[in-house]
């Protein structure tokens, strides 16, 4: 089992190859605010932001941590709430690895193909890229 330290770190990690576009302090208030949703199980985490579109409601799997099977069986918690909460999709941003397991639950690649331009020095220093 993961101590509360090992979670965070791992937290950080995924902060950090999602780009540093926030603090664990900022995902924790975020948290507190109702802005995001935090889910655990065993050793997984994951981190959820609920996106209201023009056609459509998104629950956005926001930050994944830990052991993937443990988060992978958080959706049977986190699928039925977001449905409640008027979600008719789920998203989430990972790893190509991931497809395999995930695609076993449903989960499909986006046509898309995210991408990134730094546009100063400290834009260079984007993490994980």
């Amino acid at each position: 089992m993961l101590s509360s330290e090992e979670k965070r770190a791992r937290l950080q990690k995924a902060l950090d190859q999602g780009g540093n576009t926030h603090a664990l302090a900022d995902v924790i208030q975020f948290i507190r605010d109702g802005k995001a949703q935090y889910w655990e199980h065993g050793d997984g985490t994951v981190i959820t932001e609920l996106h209201d579109f023009p056609c459509r409601k998104a629950v956005h799997y926001w930050l994944v941590s830990g052991n993937l099977r443990d988060c992978l069986a958080l959706e049977h918690d986190v699928n039925p709430w977001a449905i409640e909460q008027g979600c008719t999709v789920a998203t989430a941003v990972g790893r190509r690895g991931w497809l395999g397991p995930l695609g076993k639950t449903g989960w499909r690649a986006a046509p898309t193909l995210n991408m990134w331009k730094p546009l100063t020095l400290e834009g260079e220093n984007h993490g994980g890229q």
